[in-house]
């Protein structure tokens, strides 16, 4: 799914469907994701070490498969969420946002780029452009961009509405489960009434001003809760934790001893007679 097709779904209240990029390196892997099924991937680069070049290799790659690239970038820096951009991404993750001028400068880099310094400061805050025709250049050069604001902490989600009424749209909230249970004093406790209760409180509050929420979970069982508590914006797994859970399944088949019958075999399989 391209980034406009993406938007306009989210804008109707529709579900889009991704996964992230984590461990995998170079372009291979996108072999064994098809358009079909995924609508985006999140190129992991907060924890990543990934280079403008790996980024812009990888962003190409899904561009060609019709699939939009989000890049989670390393913090809510400004400068570094215009680079990402100029390396070809199609949208950014600001991940463990707090601070509203960090968050509106990170914005405007994505949606006004390349207007930087005091222009872009203006932009913001006043609504002032260098010109009229500096104005309509950038809004339809970035039209299809997205911007996706990280609350991964209880400041962040304590002022959750102040942030999302400083800037004059986002395309996504993320939930990052690891560091908002962690903020929390629950680390990982998913399955926690409080855990449940802060994601309820987040999309209910996102969902009032019609932006959708992206939780990243990596259980069927945990993305399927995401489902159900209103995330349209779908992020489910990545590439370690397929690979981890069907190693795990594999071998945790053969070392029992157990076989599969005629009934279970996968018949995908060829024989080799």
């Amino acid at each position: 799914m391209n980034p406009s097709t993406l938007k306009e779904t989210l804008k109707s209240g529709g579900i889009v469907y991704g996964t992230m990029l984590w461990g995998a390196e170079g372009t291979r892997i996108l072999n064994s994701i098809s358009s079909e099924y995924i609508d985006y991937v999140v190129i992991e680069a907060e924890h990543g070490p990934r280079t403008r070049s790996q980024i812009n290799e990888l962003t190409s790659a899904l561009r060609a498969q019709n699939i939009t690239s989000i890049v989670r970038i390393t913090s809510p820096n400004p400068e570094l969420a215009g680079s990402t951009i100029d390396a070809g991404a199609d949208g950014i993750l600001v991940p463990y946002c707090e601070d509203i001028d960090d968050l509106k400068l990170s914005f405007g880099r994505t949606y006004f780029n390349p207007l930087k310094g005091e222009y872009l400061s203006k932009a913001l805050n006043t609504g002032e452009f260098p010109s009229k025709k500096s104005e309509d250049y950038l809004r339809n050069r970035n039209k299809d961009r997205l911007f996706i604001l990280g609350i991964e902490s209880v400041p962040a989600m304590e002022n959750l509405e102040k942030m999302i009424n400083s800037v004059e749209k986002l395309d996504g909230i993320f939930i990052g489960p690891n560091d908002l249970t962690t903020s929390m004093g629950i680390p990982d406790e998913k399955d926690s009434d409080l855990y449940i209760n802060a994601l309820k409180k987040i999309i209910s509050i996102s969902e009032s001003h019609s932006i959708p929420v992206m939780i990243h979970h990596a259980t069927l069982a945990d993305s399927n809760l995401s489902l159900s508590l209103g995330s349209r914006f779908l992020l489910h797994g990545s590439d370690s934790s397929f690979l981890g859970q069907k190693i795990e399944e594999d071998f945790k088949q053969l070392r029992s001893g157990k076989k599969l019958n005629s009934s279970t075999e996968d018949s995908s399989i060829k024989k080799p007679y």
